[in-house]
């Protein structure tokens, strides 16, 4: 019995972590996306770079997205301990963390699209769609499931 590409990511995500389904399905969508940009990218370059750049931004913004939904689902308890009831103790250990992580991605963020822009003459618009695909399709996913 085999199973589709779409089974087989949504398999490994909820192995990884992701066992709610509406957030599964979007880090699954914009995988699938970024990747296909990426590779139309690679196909196309011998025409210009314009959607290697996209596709390699949206495979950054992915990251993005996916890093940091796997950090909130595991600290993030599905109930309050007993003794914890306001979840204060939970938020300030969640809030260092999400802001040392957050920090982390925007500063290697930061430095791919420096490098991007300064050492391959990248172009600014194809950066820009690129890491903009998070919050279009990430948005789809969630409104129209499938």
């Amino acid at each position: 019995m085999s199973m589709s590409i779409i089974e087989q990511a949504d398999r490994r995500l909820w192995r990884r972590g992701f066992i709610h389904a509406p957030l599964r399905r979007a880090v699954r969508n914009l995988f699938f996306f970024s990747l296909l940009l990426f590779v139309a990218g690679l196909l196309a370059l011998p025409w210009g770079s314009a959607v290697f750049w996209t596709g390699v931004m949206a495979m950054l913004s992915f990251w993005n997205f996916y890093t940091l939904a796997l950090f909130i689902q595991h600290v993030l308890p599905a109930s309050m301990p007993e003794a914890d009831k306001n979840g204060a103790g939970r938020a300030r250990i969640v809030k260092k963390g999400l802001l040392i992580r957050t920090q982390l991605r925007l500063f290697i963020t930061g430095i791919f699209v420096y490098t991007a822009l300064v050492f391959f003459q990248a172009s600014p618009i194809a950066l820009a769609v690129g890491l903009s695909t998070a919050m279009i399709i990430i948005p789809i996913s969630l409104i129209f499931r499938g």
